[in-house]
């Protein structure tokens, strides 16, 4: 099934991804799945708020 990635912060598209990734082996702890919905941090989102490089989704 796919979802769609948005930003949580500035609402920006970030893509397509399917849910299986989401079971694989390291999963992403800054994903919240609402819906068919992802919402995570873009990278400019993630630069300003000073998030981790190993926290990257793209």
């Amino acid at each position: 099934m796919l979802v769609m990635r948005v930003c949580q912060v500035c609402d920006q598209v970030l893509g397509e991804m399917e849910l299986d990734d989401l079971t694989s082996e390291r999963p992403d702890s800054i994903i919240n799945i609402i819906g068919n919905v992802a919402y995570a941090l873009c990278p400019d989102c993630m630069n300003e708020l000073e998030v981790g490089e190993y926290r990257r989704l793209n």
